[in-house]
């Protein structure tokens, strides 16, 4: 079950990888595109989910789903045939602005984790391979989901109930969480 569950890049996969724990790992892919083409390809008549950043540029996979519920930050999208069941969650505007946004929501120093404050810096130290698993932003993860940052705390259920619900997911119960 964990190969069906996508992320696009590196802080997301360790994001996924520390509020929800794979048994293994998850599938992680390099961009947006990327990861909705192995949902197409490798997934075509069973679960998965993609987690993707917002782009200024919107995957044409896209096209076939239905926003299912939108926050400030996340949108969730459910693929419009019943029959499949893909769904994707997009970081709206983008990975990194989320987290500093929620830290900041929460009143919590990046710089206690050794991270960067200041975007750009953040984006940098974030894009790097090694980020994937980084102790540092595995704590602020954590710390944030204790803190009770509710767009990372709605993330972790979204993921956590899809994975338990794969085939059974309700749209009632994903609106809801």
């Amino acid at each position: 079950m964990d190969l069906a569950i996508i992320p696009e890049c590196y802080i997301d996969t360790n994001l996924i990888e520390t509020l929800v724990p794979p048994t293994s790992q998850y599938n992680h892919q390099k961009g947006c595109g990327k990861v909705t083409k192995v949902m197409k390809e490798k997934f075509p008549d069973s679960f998965a989910l993609g987690i993707i950043d917002k782009d200024k540029q919107e995957v044409d996979y896209l096209k076939e789903f239905n926003i299912l519920r939108q926050t400030d930050y996340l949108i969730l999208h459910r693929h419009n045939k019943p029959a499949i069941h893909h769904y994707i969650i997009q970081i709206n505007p983008a990975m990194e602005r989320f987290i500093l946004d929620g830290a900041s929501i929460a009143g919590i120093s990046l710089t206690d984790f050794g991270l960067p404050e200041e975007l750009e810096a953040f984006k940098k130290t974030s894009k790097s391979v090694a980020t994937k698993n980084d102790w540092r932003f595995k704590e602020l993860f954590r710390s944030m989901y204790a803190a009770g940052v509710e767009d990372i705390v709605r993330l972790a259920n979204w993921v956590r109930y899809l994975k338990e619900n794969t085939y059974k997911a309700e749209a009632d119960k994903l609106i809801s969480i």
